[in-house]
């Protein structure tokens, strides 16, 4: 036999045999400078192939440790233990619990690098957490910071109210128990149990925005706008800030409001929604025109009671109408936009009557 040439079947068979080493109900452990434990995986079966430096483990469990200080337990159908201790990953039906928030994240892969203090964990993520529940593409846990990054198909529901959450980026800081989205967000309001019981009633959207999970407000930046089902409204600014639980939208930049069933259109530097009584107050540059646009309103400050379509205008009102053509203008006014019905008080009242243009 030339020794070039390569072993026999029954030899090659014993060379990769005694490359690997199999081990039946152990444990692995590995342990930092400090004598403090990092990870411990226990495996009814485990392969250690010493070429790759891999040990191979099936149906494992375990503990992840940061600091010295238990922080995921964890467990999969397979996985693999790197020599150097550096990295672990594991397959199939993954589960993970941060033993810090209660948070369990399920998927089909895990990898686990304790020296960047990174618990990665990919492929149908799902997450169940007592204040919410997530999925994403991708979940990447720091247990130092307590913060969880949510990547691609990003989605957070809360529990009580039901807010959803959905972007392709998406940071939840689970000890400041807030949630993030820093490129476009749409966020939905369910009036039950889940998403999956009855369609959403108010949705908003921005290019950023942030949950506060625990006291349930959600402020908008760039772009923001809030489609509310009652009163039938959609609001409009560059930052918003909307209290579900108080039930206000507020904004202190331009915004403008617009009543979809009757076109009414009002707009303010500032704003503020009380969503309970359905009032509107507007102030700095108020403009208002009435759904027929025949008349419009400039004001300092704008009152408009939402169910009735009265508006109280205050500072430098002006109302102007197309017909029959009027123009008015004084400290206070009180009326309807729909009907052109407008009533002044208050200093000096002035009317200009604009007369026709067609001769008799």
């Amino acid at each position: 036999m030339n020794p070039s040439d390569p072993p026999s079947a029954p030899e090659a068979e014993e060379e990769e045999w005694d490359k690997t080493l199999t081990f039946n109900d152990v444990t692995l452990e590995q342990v930092n400078a400090k004598g403090q434990m990092v990870w411990k995986v226990r495996s009814p079966v485990a392969r250690y192939n010493d070429d790759q430096k891999i040990t191979e483990v099936e149906t494992p469990t375990g503990e992840l440790f940061q600091d010295g200080k238990l922080v995921y337990s964890i467990e999969a159908k397979r996985g693999q233990v790197y020599d150097d201790g550096k990295k672990i990953v594991l397959q199939e039906d993954i589960v993970a619990t941060d033993m810090q928030s209660n948070a369990v994240l399920r998927g089909h892969e895990l990898e686990w690098l304790p020296e960047a203090d990174l618990l990665v964990v990919r492929r149908s993520l799902t997450g169940t957490h007592s204040q919410v529940d997530v999925s994403a593409n991708e979940a990447r846990v720091q247990s130092r910071q307590q913060r969880m990054e949510l990547i691609g198909n990003a989605i957070a529901t809360t529990k009580e109210p039901v807010l959803q959450l959905r972007s392709e980026h998406v940071v939840w800081q689970m000890d400041r128990q807030v949630v993030t989205g820093d490129r476009p967000v749409t966020i939905e309001r369910y009036p039950c149990e889940s998403p999956q019981a009855c369609a959403a009633t108010d949705v908003a959207v921005g290019d950023r925005a942030e949950v506060n999970l625990k006291t349930q407000i959600a402020q908008l930046q760039d772009n923001a706008e809030l489609t509310l089902s009652d009163p039938p409204l959609t609001v409009n600014s560059d930052a918003m800030v909307w209290d579900v639980q108080g039930k206000t939208v507020t904004s202190d930049t331009r915004v403008t409001a617009i009543h979809r069933q009757k076109q009414f259109i009002f707009s303010g530097d500032r704003g503020k929604l009380e969503l309970d009584p359905q009032i509107f107050f507007l102030s700095g540059t108020v403009t208002g025109k009435g759904g027929d646009r025949l008349s419009d309103l400039k004001a300092d400050r704008v009152t408009w009671w939402i169910p009735t379509e009265e508006f109280e205008a205050e500072g430098n009102v002006l109302y102007r109408q197309a017909d029959p053509p009027l123009t008015l203008s004084g400290p206070k006014a009180f009326g309807v936009l729909q009907n052109q019905t407008v009533k002044f008080s208050g200093g000096n009242v002035v009317t200009e009557v604009i007369p026709s243009s067609n001769p008799e």
